[in-house]
């Protein structure tokens, strides 16, 4: 069975998605953690001032809450060293990704280069200018309108824009 290869867009894409689902597990569990804090807390307010044995009761409630706390805040840490390490993996795919297409890209530059190369060291300037010089004796009025024609083209092309 073939592997679909992944565009670096689309690893890019991935890897947004997986964050932002990581990102909403660890707001979840610090969510949490924040609801078994104000528990605790609400349940000690609620204690002050009463009996010492509901003060104790109170107590272990809060003590209960802030193990909760302590619980989720633990999860929290997991699903965010999990999200880092996911997003670690996908970044160096990433980073192979597009060293391998940029070293593609590169010998194919480099691939065309020497044929320009070679077409260039083929060339004759010297014969060139002598049959371009040969064409405007024959065909004056060509010559100039083909000139002229050149000359707007690379005119247009080169004005400056708003």
């Amino acid at each position: 069975m073939a592997v679909k290869k992944k565009s670096v867009d689309e690893a890019i894409e991935e890897v947004v998605e997986e964050t932002e689902g990581g990102l909403g597990e660890v707001k979840a569990s610090l969510a949490k953690a924040q609801k078994s804090m104000e528990k605790a807390k609400t349940t000690m307010q609620g204690a002050y001032g009463k009996a010492r044995g509901t003060v104790q009761v109170a107590a272990e409630r809060a003590q209960v809450y802030l193990e909760d706390a302590k619980k989720y805040l633990a999860e929290a840490r997991e699903k965010s060293a999990s999200l880092a390490a996911k997003t670690r993996e996908q970044a160096e795919v990433l980073y192979a990704k597009s060293k391998e297409q940029y070293e593609d890209l590169s010998e194919k530059a480099k691939d065309l280069y020497g044929r320009a190369k070679d077409r260039v060291a083929e060339m004759d300037f010297k014969e060139k200018g002598d049959q371009v010089v040969e064409y405007v004796r024959k065909n004056p009025g060509k010559a100039v309108l083909i000139a002229l024609a050149v000359g707007f083209v690379v005119g247009y092309a080169t004005r400056p824009r708003d």
